[in-house]
């Protein structure tokens, strides 16, 4: 099959979150297994070329004119990736799929579908009501929620990438059962193996080598709940006076969050990195002994695989796909989304760092067997043939 895959971010154009990960793994996992692939994405650098191939996937990064109406400029990013498309349909022929990632991209879908009618796949990553922490604002927050309805219903298929987002999707927009399917993320476990000094890496941000450290990896928004894990550091310093708090992320809501742990006496506990990824976010997750995941909506939550790829157990809110991925006190433990459950989670972990390293190699063992691309790719492909 020729696919097109439509994302306003990939790992090798602008980086933004986990959907640059799902698509490029996605896309390479397509390719391996036979099918010609293209990638549709925004332009990153001016010195990036606007078309390349890397790992046999097609790239075509697509520049376009922005604007200070965020949901005018997405619209204006669709324009260059139809014209992209366009261009490379007519010059290399006929393609079998169009799959777009998110409402940021529905309208490539949509415009597709009308000019030339081909099979059309929405992959939903999370919806607007849930990043506002589940909340129906108004405003642009609204006309996103219109664009999530209209891909969802000019689509031929509709993905979600957990049963519990499927759920939030079919009572949002009103998409029958029939049209939505599941395909969880995947991981490529083996960016987290090789060998780390712990110490060492806990002692780059001043934390002594046995300090216990619970990691936040993720934007620092509502809908993750930073804020949560912060009012949960009074409480677990009362039994594990040592203990570390390491937020890797940037977001909106970075500024309150770190007043707040200066407001509650726990700054000294708490080290706010801004944003990280590559091997500096990797050796994180391998020097931490937990990570927490305290959102107040979690369509899915990759950063599981991520710290199950690392050996690391998890302190998972119950709310959305944790909940079905998180086995309790097996790979992780569940949490409601409460600094007091949130600080019982973390303290039963500390409470038994043998039976917490249990936890992490049995999330490494679900990434590898679960959670992989090409597992995740027979899936998908098996959408794109109903």
């Amino acid at each position: 099959m020729r696919i097109a895959i439509f994302s306003w971010e990939s790992v090798h154009s602008i980086y933004v979150g986990g959907v640059a990960v799902h698509v490029t793994e996605l896309a390479c996992a397509l390719e391996r297994k036979g099918h010609q692939v293209h990638v549709f994405t925004r332009l990153g650098r001016h010195d990036q070329p606007w078309y390349e191939r890397i790992h046999g996937v097609h790239y075509h990064r697509c520049p376009f004119n922005t604007n200070p109406d965020f949901v005018e400029e997405m619209k204006n990013m669709c324009r260059a990736f139809v014209d992209a498309f366009y261009q490379t349909e007519n010059y290399a022929g006929h393609f079998d799929i169009i799959h777009a990632h998110d409402w940021l991209t529905a309208y490539a879908l949509i415009w597709i579908k009308e000019a030339r009618a081909k099979k059309s796949i929405f992959t939903i990553h999370s919806t607007e009501y849930g990043r506002c922490g589940n909340n129906f604002f108004g405003g642009n927050s609204e006309r996103i929620r219109h664009i999530e309805w209209y891909g969802a219903y000019c689509a031929d298929k509709v993905v979600t990438v957990s049963k519990s987002l499927k759920n939030e999707v079919m009572w949002i927009y009103s998409v029958p059962e029939d049209k939505v399917s599941v395909a969880y993320n995947g991981i490529n476990y083996r960016n987290y193996d090789g060998w780390v000094e712990p110490a060492a890496i806990k002692r780059a941000y001043d934390i002594a080598p046995l300090d216990p450290m619970v990691l936040f990896a993720g934007r620092m928004v509502y809908q993750k709940g930073p804020d949560i894990l912060v009012d949960a550091i009074p409480y677990i310093l009362k039994f594990y006076g040592n203990a570390k708090f390491v937020f890797a992320g940037d977001g909106d809501m970075r500024a309150s969050v770190e007043d707040k742990a200066k407001h509650l006496g726990v700054s000294h506990a708490a080290r706010f990195l801004g944003y990280h990824n590559g091997w500096r976010l990797t050796d994180l997750y391998k020097a931490s002994d937990c990570v927490c995941v305290p959102s107040r909506n979690e369509p899915f939550g990759i950063v599981l695989l991520e710290a199950w790829s690392a050996g690391k157990p998890v302190v998972a809110s119950s709310n959305g796909g944790p909940s079905e991925i998180v086995w309790h006190d097996v790979n992780g433990l569940k949490v409601l989304p409460n600094p007091d459950s949130v600080a019982w989670g973390i303290g039963t972990l500390f409470s038994d760092f043998e039976h917490a390293r249990w936890m992490g190699r049995n999330g490494r063992i679900a990434v590898e067997t679960v959670f992989s691309w090409d597992t995740i790719a027979d899936e998908v492909l098996n959408i794109y043939s109903n």
